[in-house]
């Protein structure tokens, strides 16, 4: 017995071992992290994928990635040769949003994803068509399943100036006659009809006949008073296709081969990894590098447009791994100094993680201010966002003493940490977050000085006066944490001249007043905190997760596993969405239509202040780089719809469409308010010339091409919206080119929502009951009735009728019972997800049950005796 106890702990500790290599193996082969790190003793021969590397395409459920790319460091040097840095990408075949269209060939190109070709099992074409075995790639446009409602006379709009415009709905509701327009210009038309496919082909290089719209008709309605056509699936790639062969250069790199299965790149000059240095690869691919004198760099997502972005960790198989800021993009990381703060480690059991077995763990560190001068702070990263936990007197120039938020379980989010140049003027205000405007009221006399008034919310707070050099900041009690700076300014330099007064701002850091308190025992999500100390904060899961075939598993915060939809193999990964927003942005002030020959200024801020040094683009031309006031002059020589764009690095670029007009061509403009309409809303249409905004008396309106009436003195005419769907309202007067917008009148009534669906437990014994919630929000004009079903497994199993109030919510609550062990699907307007049934907790008699029984009735006869 006790030969056969060692002989167990032996085998569970070599077991152990082989776990613990698991979960440490990403950090010590040649390829699975994102950051390369010197002190991580990974290998100079490293691979990225897509597996480590959020940027490049990837297909979860059938493992299919497309790009790879492969660096060869010299040996303790920053150097990659010439040769050294391979790039290859293969086509793949993936599944369109609308499944009834079946599939197609995709390939990943410099981190952006093209269509490379129509297969067998694509359903709107009779033939394959391979753009890549021509080495020609197009942009995939549009590729959605979304349900829309159009109408007669209104239009669909599409990318690159293609419209299909709803022209007629024939007597019997069949069919519906359509035409295809590019910048207004009618070049194709036809008839389809209900459950059918529109599609658009045009020769692309060497590939004759390749359908480049595809548009299925779902259903068509012809009413007593309205005709109704519903789209669902639309797919659309570019008609300007990028062509690669032997020889291009992209970036830093050269194409070394094109065949129809693979595309490589190497470099063809020498790259040196400089520190700090961002280095444009190719295309959206850049390298950043860590201003440090220890080699740390890797590839990052470009999010510098607008837009909601997935930030993911390496893909994993395996029982055991740990994600780290090294290989999860999602945490915080500072790669200048190389600090990592958060962690997650898992054990799992096939694809079950038992309570307890997925650790989280982080812990603050300090940082440097982007604005060099402001010294240092504590930050941390939690649930993949960054806190600021403290400031140090030693460190933090402008706190007088130690501040820890941290200490007493307290987190604020860190807002703005900024070190651009901007400039602002007298009587306006930098724009800051949660509300905060800092006005610049008036530059004193001997320009020496600024005075300032901090407004919250429209209401000042708090003024003062603020000489050139010095850092305005504005504290605050945040919890139990007295006079803590949540807002400081750094005001550069002060100008006073004859015509302008300036301010120049350079470093701003901003935290959050409204604090997260962290507390033993508080649930994050499907994470309970198990201690909070100053030094670290660690969460582990309260109930077993299961990573159930297809599932998204909302972990805490916005940390979520992606579950692959393979019933063979468990294989996931955590990611977070990022939205990158307004508050961010670059903006240009640009009048939409200028005049030929004639120089107009443009204006590039963000946050209500200019910003220096940003590159200007009109199309594909530089025009050059904005001033210290953030101004640069432009002189259109062409006539035409051109694109200004806005770039600089650590802002979200901004572009603007502008016409050029000829200097005897009148234009109108047609603006529609309110911005949201209802069907039976009354709409204000006000049409005024493009140039100078003078309001246009006398033209004619027109929506969906009939006429409504003609506008008054002020330019307006008032109509009642009655169908829901995209409408086109068109102006038009001798004298004038027509002006036209398209509006989306909206259903009226009570409109519902239905989200966030929960599944609790998501493992119960049978005969135990699960508790499954959603919420439910009326989003229409109206308050009404609506009826929520549960499905289970396909079958309708529960409903519950509700009324809401216009913007009113409420939570929606299940409960059901299942008798027999298995894996139960459950859908809720769509909302779905899974959850375990496992055999009773009561045993079966067994061996050693029935040994129990007769024993017991053997003593029991022995007693009688």
């Amino acid at each position: 017995m006790k030969l056969h106890s060692k002989l167990i702990l032996t085998v569970l500790f070599i077991f152990g071992l082989i776990a613990t290599a698991g979960i440490s193996t990403a950090a010590d082969n040649s390829t699975g992290n994102r950051i390369w790190d010197a002190n991580e003793n990974v290998s100079r021969d490293y691979t990225w994928t897509a597996m480590s590397y959020s940027g490049f395409y990837y297909d979860l459920d059938t493992n299919e990635s497309s790009e790879t790319l492969t660096i060869n460091l010299d040996s303790d040097s920053r150097n990659v040769n010439d040769g050294d840095l391979e790039y290859t990408t293969k086509p793949i075949e993936t599944e369109f949003e609308y499944n009834e269209f079946g599939s197609y060939e995709v390939i990943g190109f410099m981190a952006e994803r093209y269509f490379a070709g129509y297969t067998d099992n694509t359903t709107f074409t009779d033939e394959d068509v391979s753009l890549m075995s021509d080495g020609q790639l197009a942009k995939v446009l549009t590729d959605t399943d979304d349900r829309e409602s159009f109408f007669a006379g209104s239009e669909l709009e599409l990318e690159e100036g293609y419209s299909i415009h709803i022209i007629e709905v024939d007597i019997n509701g069949d069919s519906v006659f359509v035409e295809l327009r590019k910048d207004g210009d009618q070049i194709d038309s036809g008839i389809v009809s209900g459950g059918d496919v529109y599609t658009y082909e045009k020769d692309l290089g060497s590939a004759d006949d390749v359908p480049i719209i595809a548009v299925n008709f779902d259903n068509i309605f012809r009413g007593t008073e309205t005709n109704a056509v519903f789209v669902e699936g639309i797919f659309q790639i570019s008609e300007d296709y990028t062509e690669v062969d032997d020889g291009d250069n992209y970036g830093k790199m050269e194409v070394d081969s094109v065949t129809s299965n693979e595309i490589t790149m190497s470099n063809d000059d020498s790259i040196t990894l400089g520190q700090g240095d961002d280095i444009n690869i190719m295309g959206r691919l850049n390298f950043i590098v860590a201003d440090d004198s220890t080699l740390r760099f890797g590839p990052y997502v470009d999010i510098s447009e607008s837009g909601t972005y997935e930030l993911r960790g390496t893909v994993t198989e395996n029982e055991n791994f740990e994600w780290t800021p090294l290989n999860f993009e999602g945490f915080y990381y500072d790669i200048d100094e190389g600090l990592k703060t958060e962690s997650i480690e898992v054990t799992r059991d096939k694809r079950n993680i038992d309570d307890g077995d997925l650790l989280y763990t982080t812990e603050p560190a300090e940082v440097e201010f982007e604005f060099g001068d402001f010294g240092s702070y504590e930050v941390i990263g939690f649930m993949a966002e960054k806190y600021f936990a403290g400031y140090t007197e030693d460190n933090t120039t402008f706190s007088d003493e130690d501040v820890s938020l941290m200490s007493d379980g307290q987190l604020s989010k860190v807002l703005i940490d900024d070190d651009e140049t901007k400039s602002t003027f007298s009587g306006s205000s930098l724009v800051l977050e949660e509300g905060y405007r800092l006005r610049i009221v008036e530059v004193d006399l001997e320009g020496d000085s600024v005075f300032v008034e901090l407004h919250k919310d429209g209401e000042q707070i708090d003024s003062g006066v603020v000489s050139g050099g010095d850092v305005y900041t504005y504290e605050k009690d945040v919890g139990s944490a007295d006079d803590v700076p949540i807002i400081a300014v750094n005001f550069e330099d002060i100008f006073r001249g004859s015509e302008t007064n300036a301010v120049f701002v350079e470093g701003i850091f901003q935290i959050s007043e409204d604090y997260t308190e962290v507390d033993d025992g508080d649930n994050y999500g499907k994470m309970e905190v198990d201690s909070v100390s100053s030094n670290e904060i660690s969460m582990s899961n309260d109930d077993s997760i299961t990573l159930g075939q297809d599932d998204t598993i909302s972990i805490m915060g916005n940390i979520n596993f992606k579950v692959a939809d393979d019933s063979d193999t468990v294989r996931y990964y955590p990611f977070v969405e990022v939205t990158t927003g307004p508050g961010d942005m670059l903006t240009i002030d640009l009048p939409d239509t200028i005049t030929q020959d004639s120089t107009v200024t443009i204006t590039i801020e963000s946050r209500g202040a200019a910003v220096q040094n940003a590159v200007v683009m009109v199309d594909d031309e530089n025009i050059g780089t904005t001033t210290r006031e953030g101004t640069i002059e432009y002189t259109p020589e062409d006539t035409g719809t051109f694109t200004v764009t806005a770039e600089k690095q650590g802002f979200v670029s901004a572009s603007k469409e502008i016409e050029v007009i000829g200097q005897q061509e009148n234009r109108m403009s047609v603006d529609i308010s309110p911005d949201e309409i209802f069907a039976g809303d009354i709409i204000t249409i006000t049409v005024t010339e493009a140039i100078g905004n003078e309001p246009i008396e006398n033209a004619e309106v027109t929506y969906d091409d009939e006429s409504i009436g003609d506008t008054s003195a002020d330019g307006t005419i008032n109509y009642t919206t009655n169908d829901p769907g995209v409408h086109k309202v068109t102006a038009s007067k001798d004298g004038y080119q027509d002006g036209e917008e398209n509006i989306e009148i909206l259903e009226s009534g009570a409109q519902f929502s239905i989200s966030d669906l929960n599944i609790s437990p998501s493992e119960v014994e049978a005969g135990n009951p699960v508790s499954i919630t959603v919420n439910a929000t009326n989003i229409g004009n109206m308050g009404g009735d609506y009826t929520i079903e549960l499905m289970v497994n396909g079958t309708m199993e529960d409903s519950e009728q509700i009324n809401l109030d216009a913007g009113n919510s409420t939570t929606v609550e299940f409960t059901h019972t299942e008798n027999e062990p298995g894996n139960y699907s459950v859908e809720v307007d769509g909302q779905t997800g899974t959850y375990t049934v496992t055999p009773s907790g009561v045993p079966g008699i067994g061996v050693f049950g029935l040994i129990a029984v007769l024993t017991i009735a053997y003593l029991f006869r022995k007693r009688q005796k």
